[in-house]
């Protein structure tokens, strides 16, 4: 056989086995298509600013998340790979933080960001850039925290997770209920839920007392009010030092209603040494983190899991799925709105309003410092 002969024939194969590649993959379904490149995921997080210790558990949480995943061998072959930007706390530098993710560094879908107002400048954005958005600790709140056909949440509905307060404000003994709270969305819908709840049973709608900025408040003036008017339990939504000087200058005034809150509002306390102000609060407690991620957190980072912590971990285990079995970003929403996920924490599905079928929720009441399942 003469060499222009091998050739004609080598050549022959090569072109047979290209051809055979090309309709094996041809045949296959998304999440089977052959690349090797990286799954790109964006994380909007406040890293400093009021929310920083949220954000830091949220980090916390993906980057244990992406190291699970990459030890396994990553998603269908591909490793995860995530850029992480600074929010600061702020709904601008939000803004700022995911066009730079989508427009720059290309991701395929963004995790964030850690307060509602943080995060809803960000939701309009997805819908526009058609770019998957998941905020692991941010509840959807309808008619001002909804969620778009590219946005979801690791969290039931806020509405849903207030009115697990409805036996605790079902007692007699509760007759005169305050809100007081920063004007946010939550404050805003807590007022309105627990509004419904005190109707239900006969009692006045609560008292509500707002206030504009977060940190360094007084609530002297505030405190004189509600006494004057007889309030007998107080929810309040509060962050950064508001929550000490609220039960302190209470303490001061000689008020002393039922307070009841969520588990947010007492993290200031951690590093207050009078734990008796807290004594008795009640809390709304949504942070229920499952044995085997606290196990699995606790050995990472040598400290108990919290603030979303799990969400967020969820969050990347999800969007880096829908994005290797997605033929396009475009496509990822789509895939994560219709398909259930397991991962070594738990199992997800969403719902039509893009948040999942279910959180685990309980009232605690904090006893000598500790939090005690209510009934």
């Amino acid at each position: 056989m003469n060499k222009k002969l091998i050739w004609s024939v080598l050549a022959i194969v090569i072109i047979a086995v290209i051809i055979s590649l090309v309709r094996k993959n041809a045949s296959k379904g998304p999440s089977e298509v052959f690349t090797t490149e990286p799954i790109k995921i964006g994380a909007v997080l406040s890293l400093s600013g009021d929310a920083a210790p949220w954000g830091e558990s949220s980090k916390n949480g993906i980057a244990l998340a992406a190291k699970t995943i990459n030890a396994a061998g990553g998603i269908n072959g591909r490793m995860v790979e995530v850029v992480t930007e600074d929010d600061h706390t702020d709904g601008k530098t939000a803004v700022s933080a995911y066009n730079k993710l989508v427009n720059v560094d290309h991701v395929s879908g963004v995790i964030g960001s850690v307060f509602d107002f943080t995060t809803q400048p960000l939701l309009p954005l997805a819908e526009t850039n058609h770019v998957a958005l998941i905020t692991p600790p941010n509840f959807r709140i309808p008619g001002s925290f909804d969620l778009g056909s590219q946005s979801f949440t690791m969290l039931i509905n806020f509405d849903d997770m207030v009115r697990y307060y409805k036996a605790f404000l079902g007692q007699n003994k509760i007759k005169r209920l305050a809100i007081v709270h920063y004007t946010s969305t939550w404050g805003v819908e807590i007022s309105k839920v627990m509004g419904e709840i005190m109707t239900s049973y006969g009692k006045p709608k609560p008292i509500e007392e707002t206030y504009l900025h977060i940190g360094g408040n007084d609530f002297k003036t505030v405190i004189l009010k509600l006494k004057s008017e007889g309030v007998d339990t107080v929810f309040f939504d509060m962050l950064g030092d508001d929550s000490v000087n609220f039960l302190k200058r209470s303490k001061e005034l000689g008020f002393t209603p039922t307070m009841l809150t969520y588990t947010g509002a007492l993290e200031s306390f951690g590093q207050e040494k009078d734990k008796s102000l807290i004594e008795n609060v009640a809390v709304v407690n949504w942070e229920i983190t499952s044995p085997q991620f606290n196990a699995l957190y606790q050995k990472e980072y040598g400290k108990p899991a919290g603030k979303s912590a799990d969400k967020a971990f969820d969050a990347l285990y999800v969007m880096a799925t829908a994005i290797a079995d997605s033929t396009s970003t475009a496509d990822v929403a789509s895939y994560i709105a219709n398909h259930s996920f397991v991962t070594p924490n738990a199992n997800i599905t969403f719902t039509t309003d893009h948040t999942v079928n279910s959180t685990p929720v309980e009232i605690d009441i904090i006893k000598n410092g500790v939090p005690v399942p209510w009934k």
